[in-house]
């Protein structure tokens, strides 16, 4: 009799080792996709200045263009500046199938994005 209550006291250690760590592997899996999605949201907010930023040097460097200041895109063909906490370095080219562009490239910690505007003058 002291041999059937103590094979059944096993098999529930046994069940329960298996429960837990079914429990610890979903655990873990969901941790795992939380890391990754935090990781993800951090890069997103990066990207966004990064746009902002060569978003103002084109800005920028058409307003000098239209305006004829004599000074940055208009005078060397580019600028560079630095915005908040990013940066941009834009550049200014006149083609002559009628077409001119600007390309703008922002910068905020290790994430570039880039802008480009074409347009008849």
């Amino acid at each position: 009799m002291k041999k059937l209550i103590s094979q059944k006291g096993a098999v529930s250690i046994i069940l329960a080792v298996l429960l837990l760590s079914v429990l610890l592997v979903i655990g873990l899996g969901i941790s795992v996709l939380m890391i990754q999605q935090i990781k993800m949201s951090g890069q997103a907010g990066r990207s966004v200045v990064a746009y902002y930023a060569a978003e103002a040097g084109v800005e920028k460097c058409l307003y000098q263009v239209r305006k004829e200041t004599g000074e940055g895109c208009d005078d060397t063909g580019q600028i560079s500046e630095t915005v908040g906490s990013g940066s941009y370095l834009a550049s200014y080219t006149a083609e002559y199938d009628g077409l001119d562009a600007i390309t703008s490239i922002g910068r905020f910690k290790s994430t570039n994005r880039k802008v480009e505007l074409d347009w008849s003058p």
